[in-house]
């Protein structure tokens, strides 16, 4: 029996020495959503709570938490705005003042990165203890450039100047895919964002290889580099394509077969990053957990526990997970493979060939697959809060 007065996030970060978990928002929030989580519990479960969450990360001691890394994105920088608007309102104000000549749009980047390069200075201490391994925050090029490599290359340049533990992430388009790849020959870190199957997690593994060839042949410097790719797992799970796939073959999708279907392709994936005859560095994220297939558990965490990968986990299943889990053991489990009675249906199932095949889609084809376009969509408009926020602040300040 594992001591449950440690945080279930713990307990699965502990599960192998391999295995990291990261924060998936900004650090800026933590501190206030940590406040709302003991809030809410109850009074004899409150001081356990806060000393959990404490572990998780603690500002006064960056060096030493669970978090081993951070993901971020202009979508997720808009809770920044929501959550603790009277601290970020400042810099707000201040790059208003500063650019009277830069649109809206433009100084909603630079509240991004401003925002981005707070988040990044308190996972510092953390990126020098671990000798540049972990701390690492993830800074996203603007989702309305997905298929634009030039202008990626470009924002991408900028972003890094932000900080050594910048990383950045591009879409698993064809021109993202690209664009990491002259990133990794320059020596900067990336992470694949927008990435649901098989056949996308290769092609990025490919591209990192390559520029990283290049790049070593060319000196470069790989002290402050690392490669992560993100599988956005629920993502590809809940599309109604996926349902109507399973139909045309006879079969009912089930939030079992739905789940299953997830975990199926990253333990597919992380087998093939992680082996060593194909000669990748890139190493598996995931993201998007739901809990399922039933209410009282969360397979995508559970079934993939202890495995050399990521995960990435946002606030809202950070707080189910560890309620969920609080008096369960969270064992190494990556290793165990997918029901064959499962397997057999799925791979009934076109929707899921598609993305488990290591050839089933062409790297042309990836803005096409309707995960990739479901979820871009549904990014287009981050910036877009971001902009009418700074619209609203000028009306404020003037």
């Amino acid at each position: 029996m594992q001591d449950y007065k440690q945080s279930a996030i713990q307990r699965l970060s502990d599960t192998s020495e391999s295995m990291e978990v990261w924060w998936d928002s900004s650090p800026l929030i933590f501190k206030s959503w940590a406040k709302k989580i003991v809030d809410s519990t109850d009074d004899d479960y409150k001081e356990t709570m806060k000393k959990q969450l404490d572990r998780l990360f603690n500002t006064d001691k960056p060096a030493d938490t669970v978090f081993d890394g951070v993901t971020t994105n202009p979508r997720l920088t808009s809770n920044v705005l929501n959550l603790i608007s009277e601290e970020v309102n400042p810099t707000v104000d201040r790059l208003i003042k500063e650019n009277p000549a830069k649109t809206n749009y433009e100084i909603a980047w630079e509240v991004y990165k401003a925002i981005t390069k707070q988040g990044a200075k308190l996972y510092m201490p953390l990126f020098e203890k671990s000798k540049y391994k972990k701390g690492y925050v993830s800074a996203q090029v603007d989702p309305n450039q997905i298929t634009n490599t030039k202008e990626m290359l470009r924002q991408a340049l900028e972003l890094k100047n932000l900080g050594d533990n910048i990383m950045i992430k591009c879409p698993g388009s064809k021109e993202g895919i690209f664009a990491i790849q002259i990133l990794t020959s320059l020596g900067i870190p990336t992470n694949s964002t927008l990435v649901f199957d098989v056949p996308q997690a290769i092609a990025v593994a490919e591209a990192v290889k390559s520029g990283l060839a290049l790049g070593k042949s060319k000196n470069v410097d790989y002290t402050k580099w690392r490669s992560v790719i993100t599988i956005m797992l629920a993502r590809f799970e809940d599309r109604e394509q996926f349902g109507q796939s399973a139909q045309s073959v006879g079969l009912e999708l089930t939030a079992e077969l739905k789940r299953w279907s997830g975990i199926a392709i990253a333990k597919k994936a992380l087998a093939i990053l992680n082996d060593p005859a194909n000669g990748y560095s890139s190493k598996l994220l995931l993201c998007s957990t739901r809990i399922g297939p039933t209410p009282d558990v969360v397979y995508h965490i559970e079934k993939i526990a202890g495995a050399d990968m990521v995960f990435t986990i946002n606030p809202e299943m950070i707080a189910d997970f560890n309620k969920l889990y609080r008096n369960k053991d969270i064992e190494s489990r990556w290793e165990e493979p997918v029901p064959e009675d499962i397997m057999n249906k799925l791979l009934k199932i076109p929707y899921f060939i598609e993305g488990y095949d290591v050839n089933g889609i062409k790297d042309d084809d990836f803005v096409a697959q309707p995960a990739f376009q479901y979820t871009a969509n549904e990014f287009l408009n981050s910036m877009k809060f971001i902009e009418d926020y700074v619209t609203g602040r000028k009306k404020a300040v003037q």
